[in-house]
C-alpha cells in the first residue's frame, strides 16, 4: 500500500467506461435478444446477461489487477490491497449507521421525490416481480448472480480503484467515485439511477473515512438483498 499509485483521469475513467460499455451491451442487446426467445423471464436474461458479460469479467478483473499491481496471487495480500479488512467496533457503528441513512434516504427519495415524477423505479428487468409461483426458481438461482453483483463490484469499484483514486481526487473521491459509478448503471436506466442515488455515495464516502472496503460489503450486501427479497416477495411495491 505504501507504493500504491495515484491513478490518472485516463486510467481512471477508462475503469469505469469499459465496464459500462460491457453493462450496455448487455442491457440494451443482450437482454432484449434472450427475452425475445421467449425462453425463460427476463429476470434470468438479467443475471446472464449482466451476471456473465459484466459483473464476473468485473470480479477477475479486480483480483488480476490488484494482483499484477502488488506482484503475488496470495488472497491475503490482494486483500490486504483491497483494503478489505475485519471490522473493528467503530467500523461496524459505520456499517449500521450508513445501512441505516441509506434505507432512510432511498426510502424517502422512493416514497416522496419519485412519485412527484411519476416515476417508477423498478428496473425493466424485474418486470415479472412480486414473483409468481411459476417463477418462484429465480430465488434459486438469484444466489449466484448476487455473489459477482457485491464482489464484482465492491473489489473493482472500492477494492482495487478507490484507494488509487484517493491519490488523484483527494478529498473529492467520493463525489468523483459516486457520479462515475452512477455512470455505470445508466444503461439500467436513468429511473433505477434517480432511485439509487443515495448508495452511490454514502458506500464511498464511508470507505474513504474508514479506509475499509469491507464496510462497503457488508452494507451493500443486506441492502441489495433485503430489497431483492422484498420486491421478488412483494413487499415493497
Amino acid at each position: 500500500m505504501n507504493n500504491l499509485k495515484p491513478l490518472k483521469w485516463p486510467g481512471l475513467i477508462a475503469l469505469f467506461v469499459v465496464p459500462t460499455i460491457l453493462n450496455f451491451i448487455a442491457c440494451r442487446i443482450a437482454i432484449p435478444v434472450l427475452d425475445s426467445a421467449k425462453i425463460f423471464p427476463i429476470e434470468i436474461s438479467y443475471f446472464i446477461s449482466v451476471g456473465l458479460g459484466v459483473l464476473a469479467p468485473m470480479f477477475f478483473a479486480a483480483i488480476f489487477l490488484t494482483s499484477r499491481e502488488i506482484k503475488t496471487y496470495i488472497t491475503r495480500d490482494i486483500l490486504m490491497r483491497m483494503r478489505v479488512k475485519k471490522l473493528s467496533l467503530t467500523d461496524s457503528i459505520w456499517a449500521v449507521a450508513g445501512f441505516i441513512i441509506l434505507v432512510l434516504a432511498s426510502f424517502l427519495i422512493a416514497k416522496l421525490i419519485l412519485p412527484v415524477f411519476n416515476i417508477d423505479a423498478t428496473p425493466f428487468f424485474f418486470r415479472n416481480m412480486p414473483l409468481k409461483a411459476e417463477n418462484f426458481f429465480i430465488l434459486y438461482v438469484w444466489p449466484l448472480f448476487f455473489f459477482f453483483n457485491i464482489f464484482g463490484e465492491e473489489f473493482f469499484w472500492r477494492g482495487y480503484i478507490q484507494p488509487r483514486q484517493e491519490l488523484l481526487n483527494k478529498k473529492w473521491t467520493w463525489l468523483f467515485h459516486g457520479l462515475l459509478w452512477a455512470f455505470w448503471h445508466l444503461p439500467m436506466g436513468l429511473d433505477l439511477i434517480l432511485a439509487s442515488l443515495p448508495i452511490f455515495f454514502i458506500l464511498p464516502a464511508i470507505v474513504q473515512i474508514r479506509q475499509n472496503t469491507s464496510i462497503a460489503i457488508i452494507i451493500h450486501f443486506v441492502f441489495g438483498a433485503f430489497g431483492f427479497l422484498a420486491l421478488a416477495l412483494g413487499m415493497i411495491h
